[in-house]
Formats: C-alpha cells, structure tokens, sequence
C-alpha cells in the first residue's frame, strides 16, 4: 500500500512540471493559443475590494499578460526606460514574490508607451520559462530561477517598439522578429526556432524586406501531419513548417500594420488586421499563393488594430479599439450581431465559462454572455489602466493593471 502511494504521489509531482493540465496558461493566450478556458465557475463581478483573491505592485511598467502553470505565475516588466527588464516568479494562490531575474540592457528598442519595453508575453513548458525582451534577447530560466540560457539576437528598431510573444511548440522557442530593417539598413525580419533546452539555434527563416508584424503566431495541424507555424504580419497572412521554417503558403489582404494574432478552430485559421481592415477565414494546408483558393469568407472592414480574435463555440468574436464588438459564425463569416461596449481597447479577450472577459483601458472589464444573444454580465472596475489580456487558472482570472496584479475568483 506505501508503495502505491508513494507511485501516486509521484505522478502528482511530476505531472505539475512537464505536462501541461487543464488550468495552466502557459503562453499569450492560453495553451493552444485561442484564449479559451475550459473552466467552469469563473468569476462574474468584482472590483478593487470585492472578490480580489490578492493583489500586488509590480514594479516597472509592462503590458505582457501573466502566464500560470501549477503553482507559479510569471510575468515581466520594465524599469530605467527599458534598461532594465525583469521576469517575476509568482506563488498563485498568495500573489508572494518567489524570485525576481533581472537584464541589463545599455541600447533599449524604440517604442512608444502604449507597447514599453516588457510587451512579450513569456511562454513556459513546464520545466523552463522563456522571455524575449528585444535589444535585450532572448532568455531562459528553470522553475527556481536559474539562468539556463540567453541570447543576443540583434539590434531592433520599429516605430512602436516589440511585442510579438515566444511560443513553445515541440521543445522549440519560435520567435518572430519584424521590425522596420529594411527601412533603417540594419538587417531583415526573420522568424527564428531555438532549441528550448540550450537556446541554439534550430533553423531561421529570413523574411525581406518591410515585415512589421507584433502579432503572436500559432501553430496548426497542415498536411500530412505537418505543423504548420501561422504568421500574420503586414499585407499577407503566412503558413510556415514549423519544424522547419519553410515558407508553405501565404494569403494577401492584410493591412500594412498587423498586431492581432490568429486564432484555429473547426478546421479553419481566422486572422484580423486594421484599422479597419480585415477579417478573414483561411483552411490551413495550402501551397503557394492561396488567396483565391483557401480563403473561405472575408470581412472587409470593421477588424481591431491591436486586440485578436477569439473563436468560442462555434462564434467568431472581434472587438475593435472603439469598442465595437462583432460576433460571426465561424463557418460562414455571417453576422450574428455588432454591439458597442463603452470605452477605448487595447488589451485583447479571453473566455471560459460561457463567458467573454473584454477589459478597456480604462480598467473596466465587461463580462459579455457568449452565444447568439448580446448581453452584458456584469461590468467590473479596477479603477486603473488595463493595457494586458487576462489569463484564467484554476477558477481565478488574473489581470494586469498598469501597476499591479490582480487575482480574481
């Protein structure tokens, strides 16, 4: 009996590392990418002193999102206008810093204060967590802190600053780097692959010319059980091997300003780009130029400049800076209805629970019925500015301010 025990207790342990449970939110918008939860019982109102589990300064300033895994979140920020980055190590349940990590950079990127120096959300496996923090690389750390790798991938210069987040797909960090090099003859945007464990590099895809893109990208099932590495960035949505950093397809259409990322679903990639550009449904598996082929419904206009889509149930739901939020039918593209929420908006949406969580910058977090029907839950203030999408892990949502942490359940 001991023994069996001991064997359980085990498999508890480890399965808090290396795997990847239900309520762990281990990159920009959750696990697959799409910034749905599969949790119920999740929060529907609160404010600073009602339903806040814990909440804490964090120094600096920063618009990345948490991320969570077992019993640690992560997150990073910014100090000495960006001459300072730090990556924070989190307890969840009582909000205690566990550790701090800190790099120094003596050339920070330009940016402008919407974006700052700490936009990149950091991406976890479960045994390490990575940042990017542009001029000052790229970074990687184990569970107690320690440093297991950094790297230097170069100079970037961009007009409103970095924000494209790491991925972990198959033991490889996959980075896209655009910014204005061709403008400023420093060098070309490129996607980057490196090995999780040692930070080598395991392949580079060189992308010439203007590629200006603070999108994050996913990966999907293509053909032939290929992975396909999903990039959307100035005029045309693109379709990588993931495993190897080949060019497979692309889509034209995108606007020349491109930060909010793909989401998957039944069976398609839908992909958004402002202002007031826009919105579109793409089957993965293509070849070539595919823009008349796999392209199977467009929204001309109305997509966000910097909030993503989120894909619940069938729903495709896009929601502008102004406040405009507009539900389709995934399949079809077919308006199902377009409601204004009040207030300007930045930071992207999250769902769970039969639930959409939309924060303006304002501090106010709509809670939005998901389904055919507008209707407003709750609206919840902060009271403060909210630049950063939610996480969601066990039955607690998790917002960033621009000073502080909040843990809600």
């Amino acid at each position: 009996m001991f023994f069996r025990v001991c064997i359980f207790l085990g498999c508890v342990l480890l399965a808090g590392r290396g795997e990847a449970r239900g309520d762990d939110w281990p990159r920009w918008r959750g696990s697959q990418g799409n910034a749905v939860s599969a949790e119920t019982e999740l929060p529907v109102r609160w404010d600073r002193k009602t339903n806040i589990a814990w909440s804490v300064n964090v120094p600096g300033e920063g618009a990345s999102s948490p991320i969570v895994w077992g019993d640690r979140v992560f997150l990073t920020s910014a100090r000495e206008a960006g001459g300072v980055r730090v990556l924070h190590c989190l307890d969840r349940d009582s909000g205690e810093t566990l550790w701090t990590r800190e790099i120094k950079d003596d050339f920070p990127e330009i940016t402008l204060p919407l974006t700052g120096h700490a936009a990149a959300t950091p991406a976890t496996d479960g045994e390490r967590v990575v940042a990017f923090f542009g001029n000052a690389g790229a970074a990687c750390w184990d569970f107690d802190g320690k440093e297991l790798w950094r790297r230097d991938l170069g100079d970037f210069e961009s007009e409103l600053g970095l924000a494209s987040s790491p991925i972990i797909d198959e033991g490889r960090v996959i980075l896209v780097c655009d910014h204005d090099g061709d403008r400023i003859k420093t060098f070309d945007s490129f996607l980057i692959a490196l090995d999780a464990k040692t930070g080598r590099t395991v392949w580079k895809t060189e992308r010439p010319g203007l590629y200006r893109s603070w999108s994050t990208p996913i990966v999907v099932p293509g053909r032939e059980g290929q992975r396909e590495l999903i990039v959307n960035a100035q005029d045309e949505l693109r379709g990588y091997d993931a495993r190897t950093g080949r060019e497979q397809w692309k889509v034209g259409g995108m606007t020349g300003w491109v930060t909010p990322s793909p989401v998957f679903g039944d069976g398609l990639i839908f992909a958004a780009s402002g202002r007031d550009g826009p919105t579109l449904a793409v089957r993965p598996g293509g070849a070539g130029d595919v823009t008349e082929t796999r392209v199977v419904w467009r929204e001309r206009r109305g997509a966000p400049y910097v909030c993503s889509p989120l894909l619940y149930d069938g729903l495709l739901y896009v929601h502008n800076e102004a406040g405009i939020l507009s539900c389709f039918e995934a399949a079809t593209g077919k308006t199902v209805y377009r409601e204004r929420l009040a207030g300007k908006f930045s930071a992207s949406a999250a769902a769970g629970d039969g639930k959409l969580y939309v924060s303006n910058e304002g501090g106010d977090t709509f809670v939005v019925r998901a389904g055919r029907k507008f209707e407003i839950l709750a609206k919840n203030p902060l009271e403060e500015e909210i630049l950063a999408s939610p996480a969601i892990s066990g039955g607690r949502l998790f917002l960033r301010t621009r000073t502080r942490l909040f843990c809600i359940r």
